[in-house]
C-alpha cells in the first residue's frame, strides 16, 4: 500500500493546473464585470455592479473581525495570569447571599482602616481565611469653573 504524503504526484498536479487555470480565468472575467461597461441585455442576469466593490469588502472587514478584534476582545477580558480570578471563582470562594461578582471589588480587611472597617460590612472568605470587604474610593469632586489663569499657572509654571 503506497504511504500518503503532501509530495506532487501526477494526480494532484493535473487538478492543481486545472484549478489555476480555472480561477485565473474566473478573476479575468470578475475584473472585466467589474470595470467594462456591457451592454449586452444581460441586466437580469447579472448582479449590480455595487457587488464588485460590496463582496471583497465584506470578506475583508469579516476576516479582520474574525482574526484581529474578536481575538483581541477576549484577551482583554482574560484575567491576568497571576491574577486569583484565573484559579478561583469567587461565587465559589465568598458565602452565599455575597453581592460581589468580582475579586477587584474586594480589599483585605488587614489593609483596611478602622474608621472604614465599621462603615463596611465585612465578608468571610472561605479560600485565604480572612475577611474581605468592599473597596472605598473617594468621591467624585464635584464640578466647578476653572479659571484660565488657574489654568496657565498648571500647565505653564
Amino acid at each position: 500500500m503506497p504511504e500518503h504524503s503532501p509530495a506532487p504526484t501526477p494526480h494532484r498536479a493535473i487538478y492543481g493546473f486545472a484549478f489555476y487555470i480555472l480561477f485565473t480565468v474566473l478573476f479575468f472575467v470578475y475584473v472585466a464585470w467589474a470595470f467594462l461597461p456591457v451592454e449586452l441585455g444581460l441586466h437580469s442576469y447579472l448582479p449590480d455592479k455595487y457587488f464588485a466593490v460590496f463582496v471583497p469588502v465584506l470578506i475583508l472587514v469579516c476576516a479582520f473581525f474574525a482574526v484581529i478584534i474578536y481575538p483581541a476582545i477576549n484577551l482583554s477580558l482574560t484575567p491576568n495570569i497571576d491574577s486569583i480570578a484565573s484559579v478561583v471563582d469567587l461565587k465559589l470562594v465568598l458565602p452565599k447571599g455575597a453581592q460581589f461578582t468580582s475579586w477587584s471589588q474586594l480589599q483585605c480587611q488587614r489593609s483596611v482602616t478602622t474608621a472604614h472597617r465599621n462603615a463596611l460590612p465585612a465578608i468571610q472568605c472561605n479560600l485565604c481565611e480572612t475577611e474581605h470587604m468592599a473597596k472605598t474610593r473617594s468621591p467624585i469632586p464635584p464640578l466647578r469653573f476653572l479659571d484660565l489663569q488657574e489654568v496657565n499657572a498648571t500647565y505653564y509654571n
